[in-house]
């Protein structure tokens, strides 16, 4: 007979029990992985809510000077205090703690017909009082402000 017509019986060559039981063991372990994973993190946020650290009515009064935001996520603290030293200084009347976030804001062209998106940090300085809100938005690389946005009680401006 030739040597196609003989069927081998038994282990492969070069099985060694051990492999069975490495075998055994990985499987044990995806297994007790994937368990922990698909039993964990149920009914729990999976990222932070940074909308809620905005002022009252943030989005409706930016949309009224014609600037909108989407995307926003927080941003490292390294990031934050580049961002803020590379920004000129407030003054003293304002203390609130700035917020920054990373977004793509559009500022609407004529007749309310939305402009590109472009990306951004958003640096949120609101008044203490909660009555007047400062917002800065920079390039992310550079830090060079692409637009700012002064609404509230006093201050009611946009600047390219």
């Amino acid at each position: 007979m030739s040597h196609d017509y003989i069927h081998r019986t038994g282990a492969p060559p070069g099985y060694r029990p051990r492999h069975l039981v490495i075998g055994v063991v990985v499987l044990v372990v995806w297994f007790g992985v994937l368990g922990f994973v698909l039993t964990h993190g149920r009914n729990e946020a999976s990222s932070v809510d940074v909308y809620s650290e905005l002022p009252a009515g943030f989005t409706g009064a930016l949309q009224a000077k014609g600037v909108t935001y989407q995307g926003l996520s927080p941003v490292d603290a390294t990031t934050q205090s580049q961002v803020l030293a590379q920004l000129p200084a407030l003054g003293n009347d304002n203390g609130g703690k700035p917020l920054v976030f990373r977004t793509s804001f559009t500022v609407a062209k004529g007749q309310g017909q939305p402009g590109t998106a472009t990306p951004a940090l958003m640096i949120v300085v609101p008044d203490p009082t909660g009555s007047d809100v400062h917002v800065d938005f920079v390039d992310p690389t550079s830090y060079r402000p692409l637009r700012s946005v002064e609404y509230g009680g006093s201050a009611s401006s946009t600047t390219p």
